[in-house]
């Protein structure tokens, strides 16, 4: 199954779950945020589509982790080029609204998610990070 990329700035709701065995894992709806603090950084942007593919399987994997047992409100996760705070928080609006795949309902998760994006600060060939750029 292909992972759905998540969009920089923005929210989607994703189905998950479901797999072999629907017995025990159902199929449900979970609301998943990417956000940064800079979204017209041109920076920001490149790094994000850089790692784009990366950051969507590790959230869809911490989201499918939260529903088999809870993980801590907040995780903070490292890459290369990148700082991502996950936080999961109650989704109430998610059980006021009916989720269908067909003629089945799905069941909304009780939390939602938000991925706050950072790119980390690149060093110079000297060692010394370099200045902020002006905008």
């Amino acid at each position: 199954m292909k992972c759905p990329i998540l969009p920089l700035n923005d929210t989607i709701v994703v189905c998950i779950g479901g797999g072999d065995n629907q017995a025990s894992n159902p199929p449900s709806v979970v609301q998943i945020s990417c956000k940064t603090e800079r979204p017209e950084d041109v920076e920001t942007i490149t790094t994000y589509f850089l790692v784009q593919h990366e950051l969507s399987e590790l959230a869809l994997r911490l989201v499918n982790a939260h529903l088999e047992q809870s993980v801590p409100e907040s995780l903070t996760f490292e890459g290369d080029l990148y700082i991502v705070d996950a936080k999961h928080t109650p989704w109430t609006f998610g059980k006021e609204v009916a989720f269908l795949w067909g003629d089945r309902r799905l069941e909304a998760c009780e939390d939602k998610w938000t991925f706050w994006f950072k790119i980390k600060k690149v060093a110079t060939c000297d060692g010394r990070t370099p200045p902020p750029k002006e905008l």
